[in-house]
């Protein structure tokens, strides 16, 4: 856990100190389940930059022994955080075509572990990584295994009935007229409160988007950060999709839009390091049911870079103010310029 700034554990809050989270997780289990849950042992994993995960062992919840924990800090990346939309997705998704892990429980009150959380099934598997050369090393009968399943996952979640379940209630005020510029407006108030000076191609690519905003063909459950990265891989096949927190309500070739980001091809031309453009969306097409248009796919794609420099953005705020200590925060920072130039290219060709 990190160590709280400038004080003593006992001023932390609950998540902060290994004990003090084990105690309030099994009482508050404890009283879910009605009989006693003890929490064993807790280990933090040291990816993330966001929600604060770790594994749980725990004992005497109803067929549970080891469960991962989710905690949304108050000074993570895109912080305040719910863990309602996570696990009302992911509770909804449970009996979907979607590989996607269980969810137990969830809580945003404060007063139990110090900062919404929910705890979700341990699923088997790891991580491949957008960086570095690990994308270069997934190739044969591998990549074509994670190609499909990556691009089968994605087209099914699009198809799921998202009104046949409580999330019905998500619905409210979105259409398929409004769903591209909803984002937009959340996107531009997320970059009027992390950005630390101007940015006049922020202003530029923001005035393209509302422009060119397409009709959405299909209003769908969008993963919000569907790439290689955020999903586990056992034995070739995709075990789960990971990482909901940005799930919502809207236009499904917005995460076609953020997939196909240059960011995430591993060093390869590929789609997340595993299919051609043509192959993904061929294939996409077939499963989702629905033809992808190419002034759609440009504008989430102008759209996902933009969201990527405001990301970028939100580590330097992070940064600067003291919140996080972590050095890939600035790193981070230096690739808002150039995201911004390949916005700049990206603008230049739609004109």
């Amino acid at each position: 856990m990190r160590e709280p700034p400038g004080g003593s554990s006992g001023d932390a809050p609950a998540f902060e100190t290994v004990a003090r989270l084990r105690g309030r997780l099994g009482q508050y289990l404890s009283g879910a389940v009605g009989r006693t849950v003890s929490v064993e042992r807790v280990t933090k994993f040291p990816a993330g930059f966001s929600w604060i995960t770790c594994e749980v062992s725990l004992s005497g919840f109803p067929g549970v022994n080891e469960a991962i924990l989710r905690v949304g800090p108050p000074y993570g990346l895109f912080a305040p955080y719910s863990a309602m939309p996570e696990f009302e997705s992911l509770s909804a998704l449970a009996a979907s075509e979607v590989p996607a892990p269980r969810v137990y429980h969830a809580s945003d009150d404060p007063a139990i572990l110090g900062a919404p959380f929910f705890l979700s099934e341990k699923v088997e598997g790891d991580t491949p990584l957008p960086w570095g050369s690990q994308g270069q090393t997934i190739q044969g009968a591998r990549r074509e295994s994670l190609a499909a399943d990556f691009i089968s996952a994605l087209a099914a979640l699009h198809r799921f009935d998202w009104r046949a379940t409580p999330l019905a209630k998500w619905g409210e005020g979105v259409t398929h007229e409004n769903a591209a510029l909803k984002q937009v407006d959340d996107w531009e108030a997320r970059f009027r409160r992390w950005a630390l000076r101007p940015h006049p191609m922020a202003h530029r690519a923001l005035q393209w988007l509302r422009g060119n905003a397409p009709v959405a063909e299909r209003l769908s459950l969008v993963h919000g950060d569907y790439r290689l990265g955020n999903f586990l891989e056992r034995e070739g096949r995709i075990s789960a999709i990971l990482d909901w927190e940005l799930v919502h309500l809207g236009d499904p070739i917005e995460d076609l839009g953020w997939a196909f980001l240059p960011q995430y091809r591993g060093g390869t031309p590929l789609v997340c390091g595993l299919a051609s453009e043509t192959d993904f969306l061929s294939r996409y097409e077939a499963q989702a049911g629905r033809p992808v248009g190419p002034a759609s796919l440009r504008f989430y794609r102008v759209f996902s870079l933009l969201k990527l420099a405001f990301t970028h953005m939100a580590a330097a705020r992070c940064f600067e103010n003291g919140l996080f200590h972590d050095l890939r925060m600035p790193a981070m920072a230096t690739q808002i310029s150039p995201v911004f130039r390949q916005i700049g290219r990206a603008l230049d060709e739609a004109a």
